[in-house]
């Protein structure tokens, strides 16, 4: 018995306002979302960076897929029809004749009923009740039948491919179109004194040997005194303590024998003779802020559409079959890819045709980006409002995106529109 796959065909895409990818002249922002194992293994393999080696090596994919897969059986819930949900209808209704007849070979080796022949068919197979657990402690249980945990299974199905029937939405560029590039040297090495190596070699070596001579000797005085004579140690930590209390004897001044201290009441600092080296490159952001009017009713509900497809997909996927939010792990979010787009003039300044929009000549576009944040404003004006039908005329939507990976240069080599 095939599945049902409600949302195979065709996807069609948002657009806001409609149809802008055909208007000349037009600038607009084309956002596109993956499941992220799909945006991986397509958008992710192209990537000319880590997420690219990684989709490349077989190896890697086959252990991490391991690990996963195993840890997913060790944490799944093997009770309550879940492990019946994860076999298609042909393969369920076989199971279930099974069962049966496994059943049946029992209670009829114990004498206690004759053998006899499953002519049942497949719908009656379907629509035949049986007892689940209702959970691993074994709390009760519950009488389903093979369709009504199939349905269940379908209905998560058809929910999560419900959010890929459109794999992009075209929205008029924001007003405000931002974007930076930092690189941070933070990495800080501080060569101090021993920058006089650089300057003056036979200086510096001096420095050294009489600081050398200096330490040693009052190393050497302070094992001795320690060794042979306990008094001496006493006497040596009696001295510093005094001396430090003599100095600051009511708690009010800095430490007057800090050498840094002696010179800056001179006037004068030491000079760390720091350098900064390069550290790494800054994930890239990107914050936009659009604005919904809804003119007509079907605008209306287009915008609606547009908000619950992105809200679905900034948020994690549940692993359980029924698609419940139970389970001890989370699919991750989809991912996403932000390409401004231009679209040309068609013949004698008409509409254009569409695909003939191509990757806007001054805006960058992005590899592959999270969802970290988005904020709908229901009273941009400061009153909250809505027309004959409960709808609101107008709605300010920011989203904000996160690259997953820092550029190089080498990405500019395949993309030059970064």
């Amino acid at each position: 018995m095939a599945m049902n796959t409600p949302y195979a065909d065709e996807p069609k895409n948002f657009s806001y306002p409609s149809n802008i990818a055909k208007i000349p002249y037009a600038s607009f922002l084309k956002i596109k979302k993956y499941a992220y194992d799909e945006g991986m293994a397509t958008v992710g393999k192209q990537q000319n960076d880590a997420i690219g080696a990684f989709q490349d090596s077989t190896l890697m994919k086959n252990i991490t897929d391991g690990l996963a897969d195993r840890a997913q059986d060790i944490f799944s819930d093997g009770t309550g029809g879940q492990s019946l949900m994860t076999l298609d209808d042909e393969d369920a209704i076989q199971q279930a004749r099974n069962r049966s007849q496994t059943l049946q070979n029992r209670l009829s080796m114990w004498g206690l009923i004759k053998p006899w022949a499953d002519t049942r068919t497949d719908e009656q197979v379907l629509d035949s009740e049986f007892k689940v657990d209702k959970n691993w402690l074994g709390q009760g249980g519950d009488t389903v039948t093979m369709r009504d945990l199939l349905e269940q299974k379908n209905d998560a199905i058809d929910f999560n491919n419900a959010g890929y029937k459109q794999s992009y939405v075209d929205l008029a560029m924001p007003n405000e179109f931002q974007y930076d590039y930092g690189a941070n040297w933070n990495n800080t090495f501080k060569l101090g004194t021993m920058a006089l190596f650089a300057d003056d070699p036979g200086r510096m070596a001096g420095i050294l040997a009489t600081g050398g001579t200096i330490g040693g000797v009052i190393g050497g005085l302070s094992t001795t005194l320690g060794k042979e004579d306990q008094l001496g140690t006493i006497i040596t930590e009696g001295v510093k303590s005094g001396t430090e209390k003599a100095g600051n004897l009511f708690g009010v001044n800095s430490n007057i024998l800090d050498p840094t201290n002696i010179v800056g009441m001179a006037g004068l600092a030491p000079n760390e003779n720091a350098i900064q080296f390069f550290k790494k490159m800054e994930f890239r952001s990107f914050e936009f802020n659009f604005e919904f009017a809804a003119r007509n009713k079907p605008e209306s509900t287009e915008i609606q559409k547009i908000l619950q497809w992105f809200k679905v997909g900034m948020h994690p996927v549940s692993q359980q079959v029924d698609g419940s939010g139970s389970g001890v792990l989370l699919g991750f979010p989809d991912v996403w890819v932000l390409e401004p787009r231009f679209t040309p003039p068609g013949k004698e300044g008409l509409m254009s045709e569409a695909g003939t929009d191509r990757p806007h000549p001054m805006m960058p576009q992005t590899k592959l980006c999270a969802l970290v944040g988005m904020r709908v404003n229901t009273t941009p004006y400061g009153e909250f409002s809505t027309v004959f039908d409960g709808s609101i005329p107008l709605v300010t939507v920011s989203l904000k995106f996160n690259e997953l990976t820092a550029l190089t240069r080498s990405d500019f080599m395949t993309n030059p529109y970064l």
